[in-house]
């Protein structure tokens, strides 16, 4: 019940805050499965599965044409994986967990098609926050983001539904 009384109190303070101008400040919430970026080959040794997340941000529409918006912003993520050996008969391994912290910087061409349907989609800065707390390569890089999605205004409500992948190279 918690999580769905989270989306609905999201959603609500997504509405644009700049009533005279056509740009706009949202508070965005996503969930994902994120799988990490490997600069090497890795034979060998464990693995890491990913089984929690949370990304948390502010994006920035800036409005230049009808069609065409500038998207920007900043998202907090923190990533949960758990460290995944092989099998060894007879032998209890206890479960380990490492966090993953991220913090991204988007810049997103958000172009509107039919009044609800957008793509969106751009450059990513990203720079890992605690790269020594966890064995995975360095997540900080310029990635590539590419989304579509939903979105219905309300009076001074916008509400967005924007499945995305994002790759960090």
């Amino acid at each position: 019940m918690n999580k769905y009384l989270l989306l609905i109190l999201l959603a609500i303070l997504s509405g644009e805050l700049f009533g005279q101008n056509t740009n706009a400040l949202f508070f965005t919430y996503s969930r994902s499965l994120p799988r990490p970026v490997y600069n090497r080959n890795v034979d060998g040794g464990a693995g890491y599965k990913a089984f929690a997340s949370n990304t948390f941000g502010f994006r920035y529409f800036i409005k230049s044409s009808k069609i065409i918006t500038l998207e920007t912003g900043i998202d907090y993520s923190s990533f949960n994986f758990k460290v995944d050996y092989a099998g060894v008969p007879n032998f209890a391994i206890p479960d380990i967990t490492r966090p993953l912290k991220i913090i991204s910087v988007p810049v997103y061409a958000h172009l509107t098609f039919l009044k609800y349907i957008f793509v969106n989609g751009g450059l990513l800065l990203d720079a890992q926050l605690n790269p020594k707390e966890i064995d995975i390569d360095r997540q900080t890089g310029i990635g590539l983001g590419l989304g579509v999605g939903l979105k219905y205004n309300y009076k001074h409500i916008a509400i967005f539904i924007n499945p995305f992948v994002e790759r960090t190279v």
